[in-house]
Protein backbone atom coordinates (compact mmCIF):
# COMPACT_ATOMS: atom_id res chain seq x y z
CA UNK A 1 0.00 0.00 0.00
CA UNK A 2 2.97 2.19 0.16
CA UNK A 3 2.84 2.83 -3.58
CA UNK A 4 -0.58 1.39 -4.99
CA UNK A 5 -3.52 0.32 -3.32
CA UNK A 6 -3.60 -2.98 -5.25
CA UNK A 7 -3.00 -5.71 -3.58
CA UNK A 8 -0.49 -8.71 -4.52
CA UNK A 9 -3.22 -11.26 -6.09
CA UNK A 10 -5.11 -8.34 -7.34
CA UNK A 11 -6.06 -7.30 -11.17
CA UNK A 12 -3.09 -5.14 -12.86
CA UNK A 13 -5.63 -3.54 -15.31
CA UNK A 14 -5.68 0.58 -15.55
CA UNK A 15 -9.86 -0.11 -14.94
CA UNK A 16 -8.79 -2.54 -11.66
CA UNK A 17 -5.87 0.43 -10.14
CA UNK A 18 -8.99 3.04 -10.57
CA UNK A 19 -11.46 1.17 -8.58
CA UNK A 20 -8.70 0.54 -5.85
CA UNK A 21 -7.78 4.26 -4.97
CA UNK A 22 -11.37 4.98 -5.14
CA UNK A 23 -12.00 2.43 -2.22
CA UNK A 24 -8.93 3.76 -0.84
CA UNK A 25 -9.95 8.06 -1.28
CA UNK A 26 -13.24 6.53 1.01
CA UNK A 27 -11.93 5.08 3.72
CA UNK A 28 -9.61 8.23 4.17
CA UNK A 29 -10.68 11.03 6.20
CA UNK A 30 -9.43 14.53 6.49
CA UNK A 31 -9.65 16.63 9.90
CA UNK A 32 -9.30 20.33 10.36
CA UNK A 33 -7.75 21.57 13.93
CA UNK A 34 -7.66 25.50 14.95
CA UNK A 35 -6.12 24.88 18.34
CA UNK A 36 -3.60 27.91 18.89
CA UNK A 37 -2.45 30.59 16.46
CA UNK A 38 -2.15 28.04 13.39
CA UNK A 39 -4.47 26.26 11.03
CA UNK A 40 -3.23 22.33 11.14
CA UNK A 41 -5.08 19.25 9.56
CA UNK A 42 -4.35 15.19 10.27
CA UNK A 43 -5.00 12.86 7.35
CA UNK A 44 -6.69 8.97 8.60
CA UNK A 45 -5.90 6.64 5.34
CA UNK A 46 -4.84 2.99 5.56
CA UNK A 47 -1.38 3.59 4.01
CA UNK A 48 0.61 6.79 2.97
CA UNK A 49 -0.97 8.86 0.05
CA UNK A 50 1.03 9.96 -3.01
CA UNK A 51 -1.10 13.56 -2.44
CA UNK A 52 -0.77 17.13 -1.17
CA UNK A 53 -2.53 19.77 1.07
CA UNK A 54 -3.70 22.56 -0.74
CA UNK A 55 -5.38 25.59 1.38
CA UNK A 56 -8.14 27.77 0.07
CA UNK A 57 -10.78 30.12 0.60
CA UNK A 58 -14.45 29.84 -0.23
CA UNK A 59 -16.50 32.70 0.51
CA UNK A 60 -19.98 30.33 0.62
CA UNK A 61 -20.33 26.44 1.07
CA UNK A 62 -21.10 26.38 -3.13
CA UNK A 63 -18.25 28.65 -4.35
CA UNK A 64 -15.21 27.49 -5.51
CA UNK A 65 -12.16 27.28 -3.34
CA UNK A 66 -9.47 29.74 -4.23
CA UNK A 67 -6.32 28.09 -3.52
CA UNK A 68 -3.76 30.30 -1.13
CA UNK A 69 -0.56 30.97 -3.68
CA UNK A 70 2.73 29.46 -1.77
CA UNK A 71 1.12 27.11 0.87
CA UNK A 72 0.13 24.09 -0.60
CA UNK A 73 2.40 20.76 1.10
CA UNK A 74 2.77 17.23 0.54
CA UNK A 75 1.00 14.83 2.95
CA UNK A 76 3.62 13.34 4.91
CA UNK A 77 2.50 10.38 6.95
CA UNK A 78 -0.31 9.96 8.84
CA UNK A 79 0.41 12.25 11.61
CA UNK A 80 -0.80 15.99 12.27
CA UNK A 81 0.39 18.70 9.80
CA UNK A 82 0.51 22.42 10.39
CA UNK A 83 0.30 25.16 8.24
CA UNK A 84 2.56 27.93 9.87
CA UNK A 85 1.31 31.19 10.23
CA UNK A 86 -1.94 30.48 8.93
CA UNK A 87 -4.41 32.11 10.50
CA UNK A 88 -7.97 30.18 11.12
CA UNK A 89 -11.29 31.70 9.48
CA UNK A 90 -14.14 30.60 8.95
CA UNK A 91 -13.78 30.50 4.98
CA UNK A 92 -10.67 28.58 5.21
CA UNK A 93 -10.30 25.19 3.66
CA UNK A 94 -8.45 22.40 2.98
CA UNK A 95 -8.42 20.16 -0.38
CA UNK A 96 -6.32 17.03 -0.72
CA UNK A 97 -5.05 16.52 -4.39
CA UNK A 98 -3.69 14.12 -6.17
CA UNK A 99 -3.09 13.42 -9.61
CA UNK A 100 -4.66 16.78 -10.63
CA UNK A 101 -7.45 15.87 -8.78
CA UNK A 102 -9.43 17.18 -5.19
CA UNK A 103 -9.99 14.50 -3.78
CA UNK A 104 -11.27 15.75 -0.32
CA UNK A 105 -12.37 18.91 0.89
CA UNK A 106 -12.89 20.28 4.84
CA UNK A 107 -13.82 23.11 5.63
CA UNK A 108 -13.43 25.12 8.98
CA UNK A 109 -17.30 26.22 8.62
CA UNK A 110 -18.41 22.95 8.81
CA UNK A 111 -17.20 23.07 12.38
CA UNK A 112 -19.58 22.58 15.37
CA UNK A 113 -19.18 26.37 16.64
CA UNK A 114 -17.60 28.60 13.74
CA UNK A 115 -18.26 31.80 15.48
CA UNK A 116 -15.66 31.55 17.47
CA UNK A 117 -13.23 31.97 15.10
CA UNK A 118 -11.98 35.38 14.08
CA UNK A 119 -13.21 36.88 11.04
CA UNK A 120 -16.81 37.02 9.31
CA UNK A 121 -18.03 34.75 6.61
CA UNK A 122 -18.69 37.42 4.15
CA UNK A 123 -15.11 38.88 4.15
CA UNK A 124 -12.86 39.63 1.63
CA UNK A 125 -9.64 38.01 0.84
CA UNK A 126 -6.63 40.19 -0.09
CA UNK A 127 -3.62 39.73 -0.96
CA UNK A 128 -0.03 42.43 -0.35
CA UNK A 129 2.57 41.33 -2.39
CA UNK A 130 5.89 41.00 -1.09
CA UNK A 131 7.66 44.74 -0.48
CA UNK A 132 4.73 46.18 -2.47
CA UNK A 133 2.07 48.27 -0.28
CA UNK A 134 -0.59 47.45 -3.00
CA UNK A 135 -3.29 45.68 -2.33
CA UNK A 136 -5.03 43.07 -5.14
CA UNK A 137 -8.42 40.96 -4.56
CA UNK A 138 -8.01 37.29 -5.31
CA UNK A 139 -10.50 35.41 -7.35
CA UNK A 140 -10.88 33.11 -9.66
CA UNK A 141 -7.13 31.93 -9.74
CA UNK A 142 -6.36 35.88 -10.61
CA UNK A 143 -5.63 38.75 -8.55
CA UNK A 144 -7.15 41.86 -9.35
CA UNK A 145 -5.01 44.97 -8.14
CA UNK A 146 -8.11 47.13 -6.44
CA UNK A 147 -6.62 50.34 -7.80
CA UNK A 148 -8.17 49.42 -11.23
CA UNK A 149 -11.50 49.54 -8.97
CA UNK A 150 -13.73 52.62 -8.65
CA UNK A 151 -15.01 53.16 -5.59
CA UNK A 152 -18.01 55.52 -5.00
CA UNK A 153 -18.59 57.11 -1.07
CA UNK A 154 -21.92 56.12 0.08
CA UNK A 155 -24.25 58.33 0.88
CA UNK A 156 -23.02 59.74 -2.37
CA UNK A 157 -20.69 62.72 -2.18
CA UNK A 158 -19.56 63.14 -5.86
CA UNK A 159 -18.40 61.00 -8.95
CA UNK A 160 -16.55 57.88 -8.09
CA UNK A 161 -12.44 57.84 -8.14
CA UNK A 162 -10.05 54.97 -8.96
CA UNK A 163 -7.94 53.69 -6.33
CA UNK A 164 -10.38 55.49 -3.34
CA UNK A 165 -11.03 51.72 -2.38
CA UNK A 166 -8.01 50.64 -1.88
CA UNK A 167 -7.19 53.44 -0.07
CA UNK A 168 -10.16 52.64 2.27
CA UNK A 169 -8.61 49.21 2.63
CA UNK A 170 -5.29 50.47 3.18
CA UNK A 171 -7.14 52.18 5.97
CA UNK A 172 -8.98 49.19 7.54
CA UNK A 173 -5.89 47.52 7.60
CA UNK A 174 -3.74 49.93 9.39
CA UNK A 175 -6.35 50.39 11.90
CA UNK A 176 -6.65 46.55 12.75
CA UNK A 177 -10.07 46.15 11.15
CA UNK A 178 -8.64 42.97 8.89
CA UNK A 179 -7.41 39.74 9.77
CA UNK A 180 -3.96 38.68 8.86
CA UNK A 181 -4.12 35.54 7.75
CA UNK A 182 -0.75 34.95 6.67
CA UNK A 183 2.30 36.48 6.19
CA UNK A 184 5.71 34.35 5.86
CA UNK A 185 8.34 34.30 8.50
CA UNK A 186 10.73 36.36 6.55
CA UNK A 187 9.13 39.01 5.21
CA UNK A 188 9.51 38.63 1.41
CA UNK A 189 6.61 36.79 0.68
CA UNK A 190 3.03 37.73 0.26
CA UNK A 191 0.47 38.59 2.96
CA UNK A 192 -2.78 38.01 3.13
CA UNK A 193 -5.94 39.82 4.87
CA UNK A 194 -9.37 39.30 5.34
CA UNK A 195 -11.84 42.58 5.20
CA UNK A 196 -15.17 42.72 6.50
CA UNK A 197 -17.75 43.45 2.98
CA UNK A 198 -20.79 44.20 5.38
CA UNK A 199 -23.89 43.67 2.51
CA UNK A 200 -24.30 44.06 -1.37
CA UNK A 201 -26.90 46.15 -2.42
CA UNK A 202 -28.68 47.45 -5.85
CA UNK A 203 -29.72 51.00 -6.18
CA UNK A 204 -30.09 53.12 -8.76
CA UNK A 205 -29.22 50.66 -11.62
CA UNK A 206 -26.04 50.01 -9.81
CA UNK A 207 -25.09 47.04 -7.81
CA UNK A 208 -22.76 47.70 -4.83
CA UNK A 209 -20.81 46.21 -1.77
CA UNK A 210 -21.03 48.85 1.44
CA UNK A 211 -17.62 47.97 3.51
CA UNK A 212 -17.38 49.38 7.27
CA UNK A 213 -15.60 52.50 6.41
CA UNK A 214 -18.54 53.59 3.96
CA UNK A 215 -17.49 52.65 0.41
CA UNK A 216 -18.75 50.67 -2.19
CA UNK A 217 -17.28 48.54 -4.80
CA UNK A 218 -19.03 46.49 -7.51
CA UNK A 219 -16.96 43.26 -6.26
CA UNK A 220 -20.01 40.79 -5.53
CA UNK A 221 -22.19 42.15 -9.01
CA UNK A 222 -21.75 38.27 -10.56
CA UNK A 223 -24.29 37.18 -7.85
CA UNK A 224 -26.22 40.20 -7.43
CA UNK A 225 -26.92 40.43 -11.02
CA UNK A 226 -28.00 36.77 -11.23
CA UNK A 227 -30.47 36.81 -8.19
CA UNK A 228 -31.91 40.38 -9.74
CA UNK A 229 -32.32 38.58 -13.04
CA UNK A 230 -34.13 35.71 -10.97
CA UNK A 231 -36.19 38.55 -9.26
CA UNK A 232 -37.11 40.04 -12.57
CA UNK A 233 -38.45 37.11 -14.49
CA UNK A 234 -40.45 36.16 -11.02
CA UNK A 235 -42.41 39.18 -11.90
CA UNK A 236 -42.43 38.85 -15.64
CA UNK A 237 -43.62 35.71 -15.27
CA UNK A 238 -46.67 36.92 -12.41
CA UNK A 239 -47.80 39.59 -14.35
CA UNK A 240 -48.39 37.02 -17.73
CA UNK A 241 -50.43 35.00 -15.55
CA UNK A 242 -52.68 37.84 -14.65
CA UNK A 243 -53.46 39.14 -17.75
CA UNK A 244 -54.07 35.15 -18.84
CA UNK A 245 -56.54 35.19 -15.88
CA UNK A 246 -58.04 38.24 -17.28
CA UNK A 247 -58.16 37.05 -20.44
CA UNK A 248 -60.02 34.00 -19.26
CA UNK A 249 -62.43 35.86 -17.03
CA UNK A 250 -63.30 38.07 -19.68
CA UNK A 251 -64.24 35.19 -22.28
CA UNK A 252 -66.18 33.60 -19.47
CA UNK A 253 -68.07 36.85 -19.38
CA UNK A 254 -68.99 36.41 -22.78
CA UNK A 255 -70.04 32.89 -22.61
CA UNK A 256 -72.27 33.72 -20.10
CA UNK A 257 -74.20 36.53 -20.66
CA UNK A 258 -74.09 36.40 -24.68
CA UNK A 259 -74.03 38.58 -27.62
CA UNK A 260 -76.40 38.82 -30.41
CA UNK A 261 -75.60 38.91 -33.88
CA UNK A 262 -77.43 40.64 -36.76
CA UNK A 263 -76.95 40.62 -40.40
CA UNK A 264 -78.64 43.31 -42.15
CA UNK A 265 -79.11 43.40 -45.97
CA UNK A 266 -75.87 44.52 -46.93
CA UNK A 267 -74.39 41.47 -45.16
CA UNK A 268 -72.44 43.14 -42.42
CA UNK A 269 -72.80 41.14 -39.37
CA UNK A 270 -73.29 43.02 -36.62
CA UNK A 271 -72.81 41.76 -32.86
CA UNK A 272 -74.19 44.29 -29.71
CA UNK A 273 -75.33 43.58 -25.98
CA UNK A 274 -78.41 42.12 -25.16
CA UNK A 275 -78.49 44.98 -22.66
CA UNK A 276 -78.46 47.21 -25.74
CA UNK A 277 -81.38 45.84 -27.57
CA UNK A 278 -84.62 47.58 -27.02
CA UNK A 279 -87.97 45.81 -25.40
CA UNK A 280 -89.63 42.39 -27.23
CA UNK A 281 -86.18 41.86 -29.16
CA UNK A 282 -86.15 38.35 -28.61
CA UNK A 283 -90.00 37.73 -29.85
CA UNK A 284 -89.20 39.88 -32.86
CA UNK A 285 -85.94 37.58 -33.47
CA UNK A 286 -88.14 34.63 -33.33
CA UNK A 287 -90.76 35.96 -35.76
CA UNK A 288 -88.41 36.44 -38.16
CA UNK A 289 -86.51 32.84 -37.99
CA UNK A 290 -90.41 31.32 -38.04
CA UNK A 291 -90.73 33.21 -41.18
CA UNK A 292 -87.51 32.45 -42.72
CA UNK A 293 -88.24 29.00 -42.16
CA UNK A 294 -91.17 29.48 -43.94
Amino acid sequence: CTKTPRGPHTDLSPHADAAAWERLWVRTQLVLHDVGQALSCSISAPCDLPAELVPCWSPAPAAPCQALPGLQQPITGQGPQEFQALQPHPNLCVQVRSSGRVQLTQCLRDREHPATLPGHADDILLMEPGGNTSLCVLQRGNCTPLASFTAVLYPPQGDGRPGLLEQQLQEDVASGQCVQLWRPENGSGVTLWACPMHKCEYKGGVLRVLGVSGWVLTLCSTDVRARWALAWLGVLVCAACILLLLLLKKEDVKGEYGWVCTQPKLHAERCVSPSLLPAGWLKSLRAGCGSKGE
